[in-house]
């Protein structure tokens, strides 16, 4: 019986409690010895007994693995931030999700606004299309529309603000593409 309780490598909980792990240790599941850290942590934090207790006593077997995680976890922030543990982690990333989600809904305001004006100024150049101007008798039947040749200076300016809108918006196209 001793020659079998020596061919099995301690536990990282019984390793750094300095007993001998036995095959129906508790922690050999939970805690291998190729992690020592693990329980360290949790040790310093919640103490082996009430760690034991708590499998024991309180968590069915099927949750055990899932509640020395959240004991992990917890333990590992509770050394990172002594006051708030895994709160102030959460209330971080909370605030990450808060700003980014600002920063999408500006962004989508801003596709808005400029897809509002590029259909303006498409409606403003298909209206600019229908007024008559002169052609050179040169010129070829697929010309396209300069700003110039619309029939007054308002329109020169809104197609100049057609080209600027719809490079702007092809530059944010291609951000997203």
């Amino acid at each position: 019986m001793e020659s079998c309780s020596r061919t099995i490598m301690p536990c990282a909980a019984c390793r750094l409690l300095r007993r001998r792990c036995t095959k129906d240790c508790l922690f050999i599941p939970y805690f291998p010895p190729a992690e020592p850290e693990r329980f360290a942590a949790v040790h310093r934090i919640f103490g082996a007994s009430n760690i034991s207790k708590m499998l024991q006593q309180e968590v069915p077997v099927d949750h055990r693995g899932d509640a020395v995680t959240s004991l992990v976890y917890e333990a590992t922030a509770r050394l990172q931030e002594p006051v708030y543990g895994c709160v102030a982690l959460i209330a971080s990333l909370q605030k990450q999700v808060f700003r980014l989600q600002s920063e999408l809904d500006e962004v989508l305001a801003e596709n808005a606004t400029l897809r509002a004006q590029l259909s303006v100024a498409l409606s403003l150049i298909a209206s600019c299309q229908s007024f008559p101007f002169a052609e050179n008798s040169n010129q070829e039947s697929n010309h396209q529309l300069q700003p110039s040749e619309c029939g007054n200076s308002d329109n020169s300016d809104i197609m100049l603000q057609y080209y600027q809108v719809t490079d702007s918006y092809t530059e944010i196209a291609n951000m997203f593409l």
